[in-house]
C-alpha cells in the first residue's frame, strides 16, 4: 500500500507549475493520502483517485487553475474534516461519491459530474453548475451554505441548478438557498421555522428556472382583486422529500433581475411542480400577506414574502393591475347591554373609502343599517366598532360592505346572533398578545372550550376561570398570525367567535 502522508505545519506542495486541466496527482488502487490538521496541500492541476484508493483530508486541500477533481470510488466514505478549495481562474469539474466536510467556491465556475455532498458550501466566487445533478448541504446548520463576505446576497456565487438542504425546523428558524440560472442569483428563503415547525420533511431541494407555459387561462385573484399575470422574471422550484405532515413556513423569493413590479400590486403564487397551465395558479390556502407598504410588498424590499404556507410546489410572482386591497380578520356581533356591539379588524388598507353595514331577520334579506368611514390608508391592522342601539328581535344576520375609492366593494361573512337569549360574551385583547387571552360571559357556565384554526385543526390550549364570569385562556405554543374559532360548549349550546392572533 502507497502512503503520502502531509503533516508539517503550513507547508505547501505544488506538484506542477502548469495550471492547465491535466492531472497532475493520482492515487492508485490502495494508495493512501493524508493531509493532516494544520497541513495544506497545493494542487497546481487535477486530482484523479482511483478505486480503492483512500483521501484523508483533516488540512486544507487547494485544487487551483483549470483542474478537475475526480474520484472513481464504489464505495463512498468520509474524507474527513479537512476543507477543499477550488480556486483560480479557470473552470473545474467535481465527481465524487463521498461525504466532503466543507467545499469552498472561489474560481470561473465549478460543474458537478455527480451528485456532491458537503456538510458546509462556502461560495466567494463562480457558479456552481449542477446540470442534472445535486449540490448537497447536509448539514442542518442555516450557515451550511454561505457566502463571503466580497458575495454580497451570493451575487458572484450560486447554484446554477439544484441545492438541496437538510433542514430542522423545530431548531433552526430560516434557510437560504441561493439558486438562479447562468445569469443571475434568485434566492428563495424559508423563514418563521420554529413557530409551527414542519414535521415528515427531512430536505428541500430548490431550483430556478423559466417559467413555463403563458398566463392563458390564468383565474385567480385575492382579497377580490384578480392577477393579471405571472412574472416573466422566472419561478422556483421548491420539492421536499416528503410532503409535511404539519406546520407552516414564511417564504421570500427575491426578485433580482425582475421587470415590471409595482408596491402592493404582487404576491407570490403557486402550482404543481411539473405544470405549465396558467389556469392551475393558485393562492395558497391559509395564507396571509405582509401589510401594505412593508419589505415582501414593496420593490425596494428586493423580495415578495408569503406567510403561514404548508406545502411546497412551483411558486411565481402573480402580478395585479392594482394593489391588493384590505384583508377583513374578523367581523363579528355581540351583545352589549340592550344593544348589539359589532365588531371588525382590517389590515392593509391601501384605498379604502369607507364601510356599509347590514341588517336583517334572514341572511338573503339584509338591508342597510348604516355607514362607517375608513381610515383610508394604513399598512397595520385597525379596529372598528358600531353600535346597533335599536337591534332586531330574536335571531338576525349582519353583513358588512368594504367599498374602495374607485367603487369596487367586497362583503364579509354574514354573522348572526340571537337577541331572545341574554347571554353574551367578549374577547379581549383581540387581537391576542403574549399567548393568552380572556373571555368575559354573563349568564352561562362553561363547560369546554376549543380554539381550531383556519384550516380546521385544533389548537393546544387550556383555561382556568378567573371568577364566576371570566376565564383566561392560555396557548402552549408561538401560533401563526391569522384568524382562529373559538368554540365554547356551555349549558346553553355551543356559542363560537373569532380571534385575532397577532
Amino acid at each position: 500500500m502507497k502512503k503520502f502522508t502531509l503533516s508539517a505545519v503550513g507547508i505547501l506542495i505544488a506538484f506542477t507549475n502548469n495550471l492547465n486541466a491535466q492531472e497532475v496527482l493520482r492515487a492508485t488502487n490502495g494508495a493512501v493520502i493524508t493531509v493532516q490538521n494544520g497541513a495544506s496541500l497545493f494542487v497546481g492541476g487535477g486530482i484523479t483517485l482511483e478505486n480503492n484508493s483512500t483521501l484523508n483530508n483533516t488540512g486544507i486541500i487547494i485544487i487551483a487553475g483549470t483542474a478537475d477533481f475526480i474520484d472513481n470510488t464504489v464505495i463512498p466514505y468520509n474524507y474527513g474534516t479537512g476543507k477543499f478549495v477550488f480556486t483560480g481562474t479557470g473552470t473545474q469539474n467535481i465527481n465524487s461519491l463521498n461525504q466532503f466536510e466543507r467545499i469552498d467556491v472561489e474560481d470561473a465556475g465549478l460543474t458537478l459530474s455527480s451528485d456532491i455532498k458537503s456538510n458546509a458550501w462556502y461560495l466567494k466566487a463562480g457558479k456552481v453548475n449542477t446540470g442534472a445533478f445535486n449540490a448537497i448541504a447536509t448539514s442542518t446548520v442555516n450557515t451550511a451554505v454561505e457566502a463571503d463576505v466580497t458575495n454580497t446576497n451570493f451575487t458572484n456565487s450560486w447554484i446554477n441548478g439544484k441545492l438541496r438542504r437538510y433542514i430542522s425546523p423545530a431548531t433552526v428558524n430560516n434557510y437560504q438557498f441561493p439558486v438562479g440560472d447562468a445569469t443571475k442569483v434568485n434566492i428563495a428563503e424559508l423563514d418563521n421555522l420554529t413557530a409551527t415547525p414542519l414535521t415528515g420533511v427531512t430536505y428541500i431541494t430548490a431550483s430556478f428556472g423559466p417559467k413555463p407555459g403563458n398566463d392563458a387561462g390564468l383565474n385567480v385573484s385575492e382579497f377580490g382583486t384578480a392577477y393579471s399575470s405571472i412574472n416573466t422574471g422566472g419561478v422556483w422550484y421548491l420539492v421536499p422529500d416528503a410532503n409535511p405532515t404539519a406546520g407552516k413556513y414564511d417564504m421570500k423569493l427575491f426578485f433580482n433581475g425582475f421587470t415590471g413590479l409595482a408596491d402592493n400590486s404582487f404576491a407570490i403564487l403557486r402550482r404543481p411542480d411539473a405544470s405549465s397551465n396558467a389556469a392551475e395558479w393558485i393562492v395558497p390556502a391559509g395564507t396571509t400577506l405582509p401589510a401594505a407598504g412593508n419589505p415582501g410588498r414593496t420593490v425596494t424590499g428586493g423580495f415578495a414574502r408569503r406567510n403561514n404556507i404548508s406545502t411546497f410546489s412551483q411558486l411565481g410572482i402573480g402580478i395585479t393591475l392594482a394593489p391588493l386591497p384590505l384583508q377583513l380578520l374578523s367581523f363579528g356581533a355581540a351583545k352589549k347591554d340592550k344593544n348589539v356591539l359589532l365588531e371588525w379588524i382590517t389590515l392593509n388598507e391601501i384605498n379604502t373609502s369607507h364601510f356599509e353595514l347590514f341588517r336583517g331577520n334572514q341572511p338573503a334579506s339584509l338591508q342597510y343599517l348604516d355607514k362607517l368611514a375608513a381610515a383610508g390608508f394604513n399598512t397595520g391592522s385597525l379596529n372598528y366598532n358600531y353600535l346597533d342601539k335599536q337591534p332586531l328581535k330574536g335571531l338576525s344576520y349582519y353583513q358588512l360592505k368594504m367599498v374602495d375609492n374607485n367603487n369596487t366593494y367586497k362583503w364579509s361573512q354574514v354573522v348572526k346572533i340571537n337577541f331572545d337569549d341574554i347571554s353574551s360574551f367578549t374577547i379581549y385583547p383581540n387581537p391576542v398578545i403574549n399567548n393568552e387571552f380572556f373571555i368575559k360571559y354573563n349568564s352561562i357556565k362553561v363547560n369546554e372550550l376549543k380554539l381550531i384554526a383556519a384550516d380546521g385543526k385544533q389548537v393546544d390550549c387550556s383555561f382556568v376561570n378567573i371568577n364566576q364570569d371570566q376565564l383566561k385562556v392560555t396557548l402552549h405554543s408561538v401560533l401563526a398570525k391569522g384568524v382562529y374559532t373559538i368554540q365554547l360548549n356551555t349549558n346553553k349550546g355551543v356559542k363560537s367567535t373569532m380571534v385575532v392572533v397577532q
